[in-house]
């Protein structure tokens, strides 16, 4: 079995508040029994894409297992690269793969700099199409980016998603080694299909976000600080994918024997 931790949205603005919610994450993970294989953070690491914030990322998302990290729309992708990748600071899209034990992680950068929403460019699509032919014939393939590619009922996220998913739906449904697309963005855990897979949007670190049920007006923005952080256990054994919405309580936790 291969075992995913997916997180998203951290959002690390230099407040006491999201830096601590980060970090119950992370120490909750660490006292596993099983710890995970790999963590993925699916976007907005960073609220303003500002130098100091990725030092707080950095340091608050350490772990002695790997951690991958793609960028969303509020990341500033030069920074990113120099702090967290300690790159030189380019603009060009930060695309990564990661392979563990038969499972390729495809990490997709969906994020346009200066505008919230999103878009794979031809270097993205490129890098995708290569990795598949790469990836071998018997792996099985998540594929992970900030933005989700189809609507999800939410007057925050719907009209900054993915522009143009059109190509990225061909690529899903013509490769059955891709079991499920990944992203974040939402703010909300939810499930639905895009291009006959299961989409997995993860809950985000920092607050949740109603769908359009919740929004009272045009333009209110239903943003509620007060549920605990949240992740995604995703596992993979025999080929299938089984996912499972996790809260963090910020105030630790007891595990006792039920009987």
């Amino acid at each position: 079995m291969v075992l995913l931790a997916q997180l998203s949205d951290t959002h690390f603005n230099m407040s006491a508040r999201n830096n601590e919610r980060a970090e119950r994450v992370m120490a909750f993970l660490a006292e596993l029994p099983n710890r995970p294989d790999v963590i993925i953070v699916t976007g907005d690491i960073a609220d303003e894409g500002d130098v100091e914030e990725y030092q707080q990322a950095r340091a608050a998302l350490a772990a002695d297992i790997p951690v991958v990290i793609l960028p969303g729309n509020h990341d500033d992708r030069g920074n990113m690269r120099s702090v967290l990748f300690r790159e030189e600071a380019t603009y060009a899209p930060i695309n990564q793969v990661h392979r563990t034990n038969g499972v390729t992680l495809a990490l997709l950068d969906s994020s346009i700099p200066g505008k919230p929403e999103g878009l794979l460019d031809d270097e993205t699509y490129a890098f995708l199409t290569d990795l598949l032919a790469a990836t071998p014939a018997d792996d099985v393939v998540l594929i992970a980016m900030h933005h989700p590619p189809v609507s999800v009922r939410s007057t925050v996220v719907d009209p900054i998603r993915l522009t143009n998913p059109e190509r990225l739906a061909e690529i899903v449904a013509g490769d059955d080694r891709i079991l499920a697309v990944l992203t974040g963005h939402v703010h909300a855990g939810l499930m639905t299909s895009f291009a006959g897979k299961p989409l997995i949007v993860a809950p985000s670190v920092s607050s949740t976000i109603g769908c359009e049920w919740e929004t009272a007006a045009p333009g209110h923005v239903p943003i509620d600080f007060a549920p605990d952080p949240s992740l995604i256990f995703h596992s993979i054994q025999d080929g299938r994918l089984l996912s499972m919405f996790r809260p963090i309580a910020m105030g630790g936790w007891l595990s006792e024997p039920m009987e």
